[in-house]
């Protein structure tokens, strides 16, 4: 960034945020519909109970316990940046309306000199 300023659409902003944990929301559901499909049909064992089943799934629980954890993992993340980003859209505004109005009040005892 070439200028040290910052501009904030409070607006633009909270709507990002708002999108964002809806986002998550909606990982997090499909994760709990899908994942919980695919979860519900592999303990069916559809690979076999023989030597080779076992083996593919000693395997397999491994990384389907990982990648549902991820999924899950990445629905809570996504919701709690939505929510990461409405604390710092109001925080910002707050900051900036504090500074505004401190600003009036010296300009507003200085204007009396001049």
């Amino acid at each position: 960034m070439t200028e040290e300023q910052l501009w904030l659409d409070p607006d633009r902003a909270s709507r990002g945020a708002t999108d964002l944990r809806l986002a998550g929301e909606d990982v997090t559901a499909r994760r709990h519909e899908v994942g919980g499909a695919i979860a519900a049909a592999s303990s069916q064992r559809p690979w076999g109970r023989d030597d080779i089943g076992a083996a593919f799934e000693k395997n397999y629980r491994t990384y389907e316990g990982m990648l549902l954890r991820a999924w899950e993992g990445l629905g809570e993340a996504i919701q709690r940046l939505g929510a990461d980003v409405t604390s710092s859209v109001t925080a910002t505004v707050d900051v900036d309306v504090t500074s505004g109005q401190r600003l009036d009040g010296i300009s507003g005892r200085h204007g009396s000199r001049h």
